[in-house]
This record gives structure tokens, C-alpha cells and sequence, in this order.
């Protein structure tokens, strides 16, 4: 195993895959009334200060300037202080601050591909409990659907985030709030069928009464049909799929496997789409299974299509395909499983433990920030300066060895020599490594 890692952004990125952005028409819409206005701003002088905005990246923008644009609309994400429209503008993403009820106004509750005119300006806004900082933003005045989507709805995607609680890179779940708003029955039997045998971040608990231990699953926690395998749930999907003997087979063994499960599958992405003239519902999805006691995991997608009615739905089509098995070390003391930051401070504590042999430690300043490490002497001269940021991580054949190569600037008073120092790191496991300085030379 070789490999080479400039460690500038220190995370893992994991790449999901979805559906391609369609180019974004321009579109001649006519004037519309502004809604009344309730963010709060702090007034700003737009003669002469020009920001730039995705929504007009050929051209500057002033602050308070209304402008007027189209573009396609993804969802609302309400989790922040703020309120936020996401949608795509010339297949570049881009977010509004927003200040209507769309849950409670037909009129704003726009669906995933419908495209919206909307007027918009730039604004200064405060951070909740930091008002000293003031940032511009583009801020939705009013927004109006010109035309429905005609593509597939994202339903559940998935996202990678840093979990300060156990310092790894996590990927979870996404479920579409603003089209669960407005779901039909036909679609909401339709996405709990689908999820019915396929794991859904499936945790342990109590059921609703609290006397018994139940599996709750998002999927089937966000459809509101209580935990897995419960009365809500059956009765809803045996109701629906009455005349889908099929499917009422399915149903009477119902699967319990939480996400802790040894042998295990789960959504990397749901995208559902409805014919009305036809009266079809299409679901299409990718899944990920993993055999943990076997280190194996394998990926398929699958497109189902329903049938309904006002009462039923029944499934008529389902296709599988692109199913790939591959070995997947999913040993937590792996080292392609452990975060290159945890490298970085391990590196970090192995050279402060060589300087703490130093006679003169106690009176040398030591400072690590952003990952550099700063070590000056009691003259306030740098006797070393090590940027973390640089540093290069190269594989040997033994692919729990790695050598780590940094950067070293100093010299006491000169402070202009410049050295590249070499470690070797043995991992024992994902906390515990034997580091070894192996070369030390000028740069060039």
C-alpha cells in the first residue's frame, strides 16, 4: 500500500452520488408584490460597497438592491437561527434567508424542482448572540411558483459531518421535511413499503407508553407510523396493499434489525416521483449492506413502480441492478479508517516529548494553533515552527506503517532555516501509535 495525502483540509470527504442538475432556463416573469419584510437588518451604505451573490455571478450586487431572479427550488432547512430556501441557479447551488409560513400557506409550499421567481436582496444580518458580527446575506423578499418540477424528488440523501463526541467523520441521514409536508397517502405507502426490510438508522427505545423495548427507524418515524413493526405501521401498509397479495406476503414477517446489527443494509438515496396522468408512483433507490464479521460489503439500486388509486396501491414493476461485492476493513485500528488528524496530534505529542528532554524546556514558549506547532525560546526567538497543515503522509508495504514528512523552520535567532524531518508511525490501534524519527535534512 502506497499512497500520498497533502493534509490540508483534515477530514475525510465522502462522495455521494444523486441525481445530475439540469442547467437552470432563464425565464421573463412579470413584477411581483413584495411580502412584507421582517428580517432584521442593520443599514448599510450600497453607493459604494459591491458584494457578489451565486445568484448573479457575472455581476456585482448592492446592498438593499431588490433584484429579481429564477431558480429551481430544493427544500427549506429551518434547522438554524435563521431560515433557510435552498435551490440551484445556473447548476450552482444556492441558499436565501426566508421569513414565511409555508407549512401553514399553500402558496410557499413549493416542492423539489418547482421553479421559482424570486425577489431578493442583499442584507446585513446579526448572529444571535453575537451581534458584533455582522455578515451580508441574500435575503428572500417574496418567491412565486412559475412552473411545477418534472423531475424525481429527493427524498432521503445523506450528508458526512465531524462528530466531536467520538472525533470521527460521520454520515447520516437527510429525509426532505418540506416534501413530507405535503405527502400523499399513495406516496407515503409507496416510500413505507420501500423501507419496510431496508435498515433506516434503526435505534432501540421504548414504545410510547414506555413499558416496552421497540426498534424506532427514521424512515418510518418520519412517514408518522410509529416504530418498526408496529400496529400503525401493519394496518397502514396492509390497508393500502389490500389487493396486493404480493405484498401482503411480504408483510407477515416483519424485520427487526437495528443499525448495530452485524449483517445489515441501509439508504444512501430514495428519489420518488409521481404521474398523475398516469396514476404511477415511481420509487428509485441505492442501498449499502455490510457483513461486519466478514469485512464484505456490497451496493444495488433498485427502481420500484406502483399503482394507485384514492384507496390502494399496488406494485407493479420492480427492477434491481449494478449489485457489487468488495472486501471493506472496517476494523476501526485500520489505518484508512482512522481520521489524519488524529496523526497530526500524535506526531504533535511525540516532538513536545523531545523537547521536554531539553534542559531549558521549562522556560521555552509552546504554542499550537491551527495546527502549528510554535516553540520559542526565553528570548522570544523561534527555535522551531511546525505547519501540520503541510505535512505529506506516505504508505509503506506494511499497511499499518506510515512515515509522516513536516516541515521544521527555524534556528534560534536567524529563524530562517528551513528542515524536512521524517517520523515513521506504527499503528497499534486507532489511539495508540510508536512514532520513530527516521531523517532529518536541509531544504532547499
Amino acid at each position: 500500500m502506497k499512497y500520498r495525502i497533502f493534509i490540508l483540509v483534515l477530514s475525510f470527504i465522502s462522495c455521494n452520488q444523486g441525481v445530475k442538475e439540469k442547467k437552470m432556463p432563464e425565464t421573463k416573469v412579470q413584477k411581483i408584490e413584495p411580502i412584507q419584510e421582517k428580517v432584521d437588518t442593520i443599514p448599510t451604505d450600497k453607493k459604494t460597497t459591491k458584494l457578489s451573490s451565486a445568484l448573479r455571478s457575472n455581476e456585482p450586487v448592492l446592498p438593499n438592491e431588490i433584484y429579481t431572479d429564477t431558480l429551481e427550488f430544493n427544500d427549506y432547512n429551518d434547522d438554524y437561527d435563521y431560515w433557510y430556501l435552498n435551490g440551484r441557479k445556473d447548476g450552482e447551488d444556492v441558499s436565501l434567508i426566508y421569513n414565511w409560513d409555508w407549512r401553514n400557506t399553500q402558496d410557499y409550499n413549493f416542492r423539489q424542482g418547482d421553479l421559482l421567481v424570486i425577489q431578493w436582496k442583499m442584507d446585513s444580518i446579526v448572529n444571535p448572540g453575537d451581534e458584533e458580527v455582522v455578515n451580508m446575506k441574500e435575503v428572500a423578499i417574496n418567491a412565486k411558483k412559475i412552473a411545477s418540477g418534472n423531475k424525481p424528488i429527493t427524498f432521503l440523501s445523506r450528508k458526512t459531518a465531524y462528530d466531536e463526541g467520538i472525533k470521527a467523520e460521520v454520515s447520516s441521514m437527510v429525509i426532505n421535511q418540506s416534501y413530507l409536508h405535503d405527502i400523499t397517502l399513495p406516496e407515503k405507502a409507496a416510500l413505507a413499503f420501500v423501507a419496510y426490510d431496508i435498515g433506516n438508522e434503526c435505534e432501540g427505545g421504548y414504545d410510547s407508553d414506555g413499558n416496552r423495548r421497540v426498534l424506532w427507524c427514521r424512515i418510518v418515524s418520519a412517514l408518522d407510523l410509529g416504530h418498526q413493526c408496529s400496529d400503525k405501521q401493519l394496518n397502514f401498509l396492509r390497508k393500502w396493499f389490500a389487493k396486493d397479495t404480493v405484498a401482503l406476503k411480504k408483510l407477515e414477517s416483519c424485520p427487526t434489525i437495528p443499525n448495530t446489527a452485524t449483517i445489515q443494509t441501509t439508504f444512501d438515496e430514495i428519489l420518488i416521483q409521481k404521474n398523475v396522468a398516469e396514476k404511477t408512483i415511481t420509487v428509485s433507490y441505492k442501498i449499502t449492506g455490510i457483513n461486519m464479521r466478514e469485512s464484505k460489503s456490497w451496493q444495488w439500486s433498485q427502481t420500484d413502480v406502483f399503482e394507485y388509486d384514492s384507496e390502494h396501491i399496488v406494485l407493479v414493476d420492480s427492477k434491481k441492478w449494478d449489485v457489487s461485492e468488495e472486501d471493506a476493513n472496517i476494523n476501526p485500528d485500520a489505518v484508512e479508517n482512522i481520521d489524519p488528524q488524529t496523526f497530526v496530534l500524535a506526531l504533535k505529542d511525540h516532538i513536545l516529548d523531545e523537547w521536554k528532554k531539553q534542559d531549558n524546556f521549562d522556560s521555552l514558549k509552546i504554542t499550537f494553533t491551527n495546527n502549528v506547532l510554535s516553540v520559542e525560546g526565553n528570548e522570544g526567538f523561534t527555535l522551531s515552527n511546525y505547519d501540520f497543515n503541510e505535512m505529506v503522509i506516505n504508505g509503506t508495504d506494511d499497511p499499518q506503517i506510515l512515515y509522516l514528512t513536516i516541515g521544521n523552520e527555524g534556528g534560534g535567532a536567524g529563524g530562517n532555516v528551513m528542515l524536512e524531518e521524517t517520523y515513521s508511525l506504527t499503528v497499534l490501534d486507532a489511539e495508540n501509535f510508536e512514532i520513530a524519527s527516521v531523517k532529518s535534512s536541509l531544504m532547499d
